[in-house]
């Protein structure tokens, strides 16, 4: 094989592995159909005790939202018996970790009425999660791992088919007045 091809086969191949280990965002979108999903962490509280806490996810449409997702990894243990089923570990971990997000990075608001208060935490998490999970740990009583998040604070996804309808009527009203000009 002559040395030039050798340079080039090299460099795409760093470029490769450069996209592939950096941006996992970029190649999940394609190839996992719906890749990123709002999520929402409501904690409802009543005479300053928690009462109910509830996570919602749902799919994020793509069009007329930023997309200011920043890598974050975390670490915890699970409180899991040593018998627990591998998935739903796993199922365990998303959730905690989705909570976990939340609290420290996600959008947050308040609702008061009467002595209930309702605080939200809202973001985007870019789908799927990268997770490693050690082997059981007897001394904490639980699984540790390690998880990395794409996460980007955001809130109000009911108003985006709005903003798409208003950006549709800015570009015809751009287009119209590039006509005469």
């Amino acid at each position: 094989m002559p040395e030039s091809l050798k340079s080039i086969v090299l460099k795409l191949s760093l470029c490769f592995i450069f996209v592939a280990t950096y941006a996992p965002h970029l190649y999940a979108k394609g190839s996992y159909g719906i890749a990123t999903y709002y999520i929402r962490l409501d904690v409802k509280s009543s005479n300053n005790r928690i009462t109910n806490t509830h996570l919602t996810m749902i799919p994020a449409e793509k069009d007329f939202r930023p997309e200011i997702f920043s890598r974050i990894p975390m670490s915890h243990v699970i409180q899991a018996s040593p018998q627990e089923t591998s998935q739903r570990l796993e199922d365990l971990i998303k959730k905690n970790t989705f909570m976990r997000i939340l609290e420290q990075h996600g959008l947050k608001s308040a609702k008061t009425l009467n002595q209930d208060t309702i605080i939200s935490y809202e973001g985007l998490v870019h789908t799927p999660i990268s997770l490693r999970i050690t082997p059981y740990d007897h001394t904490r009583g639980g699984y540790p791992y390690m998880a990395e998040v794409y996460f980007a604070p955001l809130s109000f996804p009911d108003q985006w088919e709005t903003l798409k309808d208003g950006f549709r009527v800015k570009e015809i009203l751009n287009d119209f007045i590039l006509l005469f000009k």
